[in-house]
């Protein structure tokens, strides 16, 4: 008896009682870290830390999505156990943001009749595809344009950017009408074809019918969203220049990219000249380093902020590069109704070569100096009023801004394409973009290094130190 009184008395010690404390915290603790874990499980909050925002949708995309009203479904084709992964998370963002998107995944080997609806020109449909179909049309993303891929020095191949986001919601876009926009590349003065470059396809993708006319024996269809002249060798005859002219009366839409390969300018000015700018024959040098790429003679330009630039403003990106580039200038003399935007624009160094056809070494440059515009934005009128057309043109001075698009320099790419969905009236895609999976180093100052050198080193281990020096005092007479 006395051996159970002594052990009835132990527990009413204060030892005892701290313990007993200290045990019922301790379990209130994990039956709450517990419960917290439970409810955390019925949301998916995140947090998108990543620089390119990999898995978080563009404001564009959710406006889309905002305005897809109809069902939508999602087809993915995939074996078992070889379903993508990055691309399941994406395609859940979609899922979260719009009820009216369903997904259904689709075995090709145990469905081959269900791909013969979406594959009409029978070149098969490759595992991994995604097909997005609405109530007036569908489109088929195959597996490899989810990616952007860039080539090595030695010939290979690795996945530069993730284009999944660009290419759903590029998709969501065309079955919202079933209708293509059609553009029409103007031939007849050895220009460089789009298909040539490689870009026939990423045309395409952002859902561009392309075709291509010669103005001297046809005149521009009706269905023309845009005109596009890239890198014409020759001027444009006076026929040429007056049906162009016509066009953009209309409220045509207009693209131009030539440079100092052109010798005479006089006919494709005259065009030019009816919304405010001409070209200045000539190649841009730069003798600011920081605006210098590779050679005076590549220039960085600065870029304006308008809707075609802003997307790119970001120092993080990849740089727009152009290469032996031609000045523009605008007019004093134009219409009051024209508004002209600078795109790019050089450093106030910048000056223009001209003895282009001189052999002899002592470079003649123009009284024209910097900063100068290597590309511009056109409205005619500047306000719109109801359905009044509205006249738009992009001019650059600098055909290589292409060329230069197919070598890794993904903001020339950017800049091109905002272009053609600028002029075509579709704001919600222009920033929709891949997403880089280059990583960009962390460069610390001195005064940053000395910051979190003292934060890590010293402040928190003594943090540390500091609560157990002063729980061990608390519990060193218990």
């Amino acid at each position: 008896m006395k051996g159970i009184k002594n052990i009835g008395l132990s527990f009413k010690a204060q030892r005892a009682k701290y313990g007993a404390y200290a045990t019922l915290i301790t379990i209130a603790v994990i039956i709450g870290l517990i419960l917290i874990n439970l409810m955390a499980g019925q949301f998916s909050l995140q947090l998108d830390l990543t620089q390119d925002k990999l898995f978080s949708l563009s404001e564009q995309t959710i406006t889309v999505l905002d305005r897809t009203k109809t069902p939508v479904k999602f087809y993915g084709l995939w074996r078992p156990g070889e379903v993508d992964n990055n691309l399941m998370d994406v395609i859940n963002l979609y899922l979260s943001k719009n009820p009216n998107i369903t997904l259904e995944l689709i075995d090709p080997d145990r469905n081959p009749g269900f791909l013969l609806r979406y594959d009409r020109e029978r070149r098969g449909i490759p595992n991994g595809s995604l097909i997005v179909e609405g109530e007036k049309a569908f489109r088929v993303i195959n597996s490899y344009e989810m990616y952007d891929y860039s080539t090595s020095q030695t010939g290979g191949s690795s996945i530069s950017g993730i284009a999944m986001e660009r290419r759903i919601t590029s998709a969501l876009l065309y079955i919202s009408t079933g209708e293509t926009p059609v553009i029409y590349e103007i031939t007849g003065h050895s220009e460089i074809p789009l298909a040539a470059l490689g870009l026939h396809e990423m045309v395409e993708r952002e859902n561009y019918t392309l075709r291509t006319i010669n103005l001297l024996i046809a005149s521009i269809p009706s269905d023309a969203s845009i005109i596009i002249l890239n890198s014409p060798s020759r001027d444009l005859t006076l026929e040429e220049a007056e049906k162009l002219l016509s066009y953009l009366e209309g409220g045509g839409r207009f693209l131009v990219l030539a440079d100092y390969n052109i010798r005479e300018l006089s006919n494709l000015n005259e065009v030019l000249a009816s919304y405010g700018l001409k070209f200045i024959y000539g190649i841009v040098q730069e003798t600011d380093p920081y605006y210098v790429a590779i050679d005076p003679r590549t220039a960085w330009p600065d870029l304006s902020d308008h809707e075609i630039t802003r997307p790119l403003a970001d120092k993080s990106r990849t740089p727009v590069v152009l290469l032996e580039a031609m000045a523009l200038s605008i007019l004093e003399t134009r219409r009051r109704s024209i508004e002209i935007t600078p795109l790019m624009t050089s450093s106030p160094s910048a000056s223009i070569l001209t003895n282009l056809d001189d052999n002899s070494t002592t470079a003649i440059t123009s009284e024209i100096k910097g900063p100068l515009i290597l590309g511009a934005a056109v409205t005619d009128p500047s306000w719109i009023q109801g359905e009044e057309p509205q006249a738009r043109m992009i001019v650059i001075g600098a055909a290589s801004l292409l060329p230069l698009a197919t070598q890794g320099f993904d903001a020339n790419r950017d800049i091109f394409l905002n272009s053609l969905i600028w002029l075509g009236d579709r704001p919600e895609n222009i920033t929709v973009r891949s997403k880089s999976l280059f990583l960009f180093p962390m460069y610390l100052n001195l005064a940053q290094i000395i910051i979190f050198g003292a934060l890590f080193i010293f402040v928190i281990p003594m943090g540390f130190f500091a609560a157990g020096f002063i729980t061990w005092l608390k519990r060193r007479h218990l």
